[in-house]
């Protein structure tokens, strides 16, 4: 039996500035010039294109009943040097609200997805704090809202930031390539100053409109249930890395607790209710024990133990986590939208199913009475994966990059048949289940 779609739920799909516009040239770009991805020849480069074959990726993102689509500006496009605004740019993001406007295509506009330009680890980095780097934000999002001209409604204002802070500032594997606790706590600090001066920003000079965090919650489970200290371990990391932020967003009061029982707290007044709605990216659940990596006392790896199988990356398929996931965000009392969800799948051999599960998992969560408005699928099309490069893909269309041809994947077929039906129909696709790797180390 089909399951419909609640009323007026968003149903779209998900992309990144650098990841699929390509020619941007920003601190990650950088990065990869000092050989720091894990294949040091690796440049981003033309990535997919997309920056000047929007207007056809639009169609085939319409051709696939989407009827939104979460995408971010580039800092580093739009402001190349501090304080010179390039008109180009900003006009090229006006346009593609435009564009999706005219296609009946709600734009959903994250403006801090993970890069920087170039010039601001060195000059008004995050862990400086004093609120230098967050008034460098807002003035950038002032300049993108000026060119949206009132087009966009949803903000995502930050992509992922918990993510962001443990890989810029506690595993140093992305830049600024930082291993300090205490610049961690003091750059989450920060980027929530961040978050309120854009979230103000936004409410004042667009009535009605509503912002939000696209905020990645991952399931931490005891490596051995039966062990008590595996058990406190992933308690622990759970409250930090899950709830954190959402917690900094709602009361204002940014707290980290760097060794249990040992916390840092720092009041941020301004971004207490700064939130209209919670995004919740979600991917797949890791096992917790004693260790040294990511950081001392914890280590984390993913490993299959629902015998449902792996990603091509090693992540096991665990689709009841994101009910999991989205029953412990109703906390916050606020509604949700999943931002992000996907995987990576070369041979297209389980992106039917998981699409399937995962968005079968979203109607378990508002089955159980959870306030949950929308779905973005990661990703539209085959993307730069970050530190990996282009051998992950995680499209609906797969990309050949020595033409950028775009061809759609099984996936899309049954996106384009939910979102016609606006429904989830009865029949699960086939899939070919890929045998977990043993474990995989997280970081």
């Amino acid at each position: 039996m089909s399951r419909p779609l609640p009323p007026d739920f968003l149903l779209g799909c998900a992309t990144s500035a650098y990841q699929v516009e390509g020619g941007i040239e920003n601190d990650w770009s950088e990065w990869a010039e000092a050989g720091r991805l894990k294949d040091p020849s690796t440049r981003c480069g033309a990535a997919a294109d997309h920056w000047r074959r929007y207007p056809d990726d639009f169609q085939l993102l319409k051709a696939l009943g989407a009827d939104s689509y979460r995408f971010s500006i580039e800092w580093a496009r739009v402001e190349p040097e501090p304080g010179r605004f390039d008109p180009a740019a900003l006009a090229g993001y006006g346009a593609r609200v435009r564009a999706l406007r005219d296609l009946g295509v709600e734009p959903v506009v994250t403006l801090l997805h993970f890069t920087h330009p170039r010039w601001f680890h060195q000059t008004t980095p995050w862990h400086a704090g004093g609120g230098r780097a967050a008034g460098r934000f807002v003035a950038f999002v002032e300049r993108v809202l000026e060119a949206l001209d009132g087009q966009a409604r949803m903000f995502t204002v930050l992509n992922e930031p918990g993510v962001w802070l443990a890989a810029a500032y506690l595993a140093g594997v992305i830049p600024p390539g930082e291993q300090s606790l205490g610049h961690l706590v003091e750059a989450g600090a920060e980027l929530i100053r961040a978050h309120a001066g854009a979230a103000r920003l936004i409410r004042q000079q667009i009535p009605g409109a509503q912002v939000g965090v696209a905020h990645h919650v991952l399931e931490l489970a005891p490596a051995r249930p039966w062990n008590p200290v595996d058990r406190a371990i992933a308690a622990y990391g759970a409250r930090a890395f899950n709830h954190a932020v959402p917690t900094a967003l709602t009361t204002g009061v940014w707290q980290l607790g760097l060794l249990p029982g040992i916390r840092r707290r720092v009041e941020i007044p301004e971004a207490a209710g700064s939130l209209d709605f919670l995004g919740v990216n979600y991917y797949t659940r890791a096992f917790v024990q004693p260790g040294l990596l990511p950081r001392p006392g914890m280590e984390l790896f993913y490993e299959d133990r629902g015998g449902r199988g792996v990603t091509d990356l090693g992540w096991e398929l665990h689709p009841h986590g994101l009910t999991t996931a989205l029953e412990q965000m109703a906390r916050y009392r606020l509604p949700m939208y999943v931002t992000e969800n996907g995987l990576d799948d070369r041979d297209d051999s389980r992106r039917a199913a998981y699409l399937f599960d995962h968005l079968g998992a979203v109607l378990d969560a508002v089955d159980a009475g959870a306030d949950v408005r929308g779905y973005f699928h990661w990703s539209l099309m085959d993307n730069f994966e970050w530190l990996e490069g282009f051998g992950p893909r995680f499209g609906l269309y797969s990309v050949d990059y020595a033409t950028q041809a775009r061809t759609p994947t099984r996936a899309a077929a049954l996106f384009q048949e939910i979102a016609r039906g606006r429904a989830l129909p009865a029949e699960r696709p086939e899939e070919r289940r890929r045998p977990g790797l043993g474990r995989v180390k997280v970081g």
